[in-house]
């Protein structure tokens, strides 16, 4: 029985300390002055906006075209026993490009030759005849018909046997060249397409929703520049002609450009096209100001937090965008926007003061 109380009197004492140490630890704890967690302030870099004149533009893509790709078809049909084409090749008006087996058209030049032959010397003995009255009148015109038809025939012989020498319809350079001697050639395949390469164009396809400012505009207040792929080399351009209508499949129309520098480009070319549209003078920042919505980070007016400032209807290019008169005089965040949020605390470390 002994042995029970003093275990529950020691069970006491522990819980007795126990108590008493929370106690102590509460009275601690309420006696400390609380502590108020204040975040950092994010440092910032501002600037205020600057007069620049920014174009207004549209861009997209094309591919190189030569204003006339003139395909050389034959225009009989038959083995080509000679070809001179090949890729690359200047050629003048009037060059031969194929020649085509001439066997079967000189014989029929042949055959055509004797039968106007013999109608002209049967006519030639009718006419006296005819007009002494021993021909009657009908098969006198019937065989002058005959006649007609023999020359008209030998004529065809003639311009079919010509036509198996394949010449070029006009000067330029052979871009494809696609037939062999051996081959067949007929008029469903052309032997070689020639193109003049000093004048070449792009079809640029614009969307829709710029028509007014390009499709309507005045052409002296529109520029055009044409890029190549790389970036390398870029040249002015031309307009040639604006498609008066919007094409409902792919919602775009059509401008046609001339190539005002073509050397450092080549039919087939994939390009990048800029149509500056609008051109004026703007309050503007870099660009790496600006937010993905097109928005943009300013100075609260105490100088002391970040404010989203909301931009409607600015321009923009690769370099600046505008941001309106209204916010001609204030401070904006041009480095370190990306990692506020509006009403935040920042300081400004460098650019402008407050």
């Amino acid at each position: 029985m002994k042995g029970r109380k003093a275990v529950i009197i020691r069970y006491l004492a522990v819980i007795v300390v126990f108590l008493v140490f929370a106690g102590v630890l509460v009275a601690f704890f309420s006696s400390r002055e609380p502590i108020t967690y204040e975040p950092p302030v994010k440092p910032v870099e501002v600037a205020k906006p600057e007069l620049r004149m920014i174009p207004a533009y549209v861009e997209t893509t094309g591919y190189v075209m030569a204003e006339a790709m003139i395909p050389v078809v034959p225009f009989v049909q038959g083995t080509i026993e000679s070809y001179y084409a090949s890729p690359g090749k200047t050629v003048e008006e009037g060059d031969v490009i194929a020649v085509i087996d001439k066997t079967p058209y000189e014989l029929q030049l042949a055959q055509a030759r004797a039968q106007a032959t013999a109608l002209d010397s049967a006519l030639e003995r009718m006419e006296p005849l005819y007009q002494a009255g021993a021909v009657t009148q009908q098969d006198y015109e019937t065989t002058k018909a005959q006649k007609d038809a023999a020359d008209a025939q030998l004529e065809l012989a003639e311009l079919q046997l010509s036509y198996a020498t394949v010449t070029a319809p006009k000067g330029g350079t052979i871009i494809m060249a696609d037939s062999a001697e051996g081959s067949v050639a007929s008029s469903e395949m052309p032997l070689a397409v020639i193109a003049d390469l000093s004048r070449l164009v792009v079809d640029i396809p614009v969307g829709e929703k710029y028509y007014d400012e390009v499709a309507l505009a005045d052409r002296s207040n529109l520029s055009v520049e044409i890029s190549r792929a790389d970036g390398g080399v870029t040249t002015s351009a031309e307009i040639l002609s604006v498609s008066p209508y919007v094409d409902p499949t792919s919602k775009t129309f059509k401008v046609r450009v001339l190539l005002s520098e073509p050397d450092d480009f080549t039919v087939g070319m994939f390009v990048r096209a800029r149509i500056v549209y609008q051109s004026s003078e703007e309050w503007s920042l870099p660009i790496s100001a600006r937010l993905a919505d097109g928005s943009a980070y300013a100075i609260s007016e105490d100088g002391k937090t970040a404010e989203l400032i909301r931009i409607d209807g600015g321009i923009a290019d690769s370099s600046y965008f505008s941001v309106g008169d209204e916010n001609s005089g204030r401070l904006f965040i041009v480095k370190g926007q990306n990692s506020v949020i509006s009403g935040e605390p920042v300081s400004v470390v460098s650019g402008e003061s407050v």
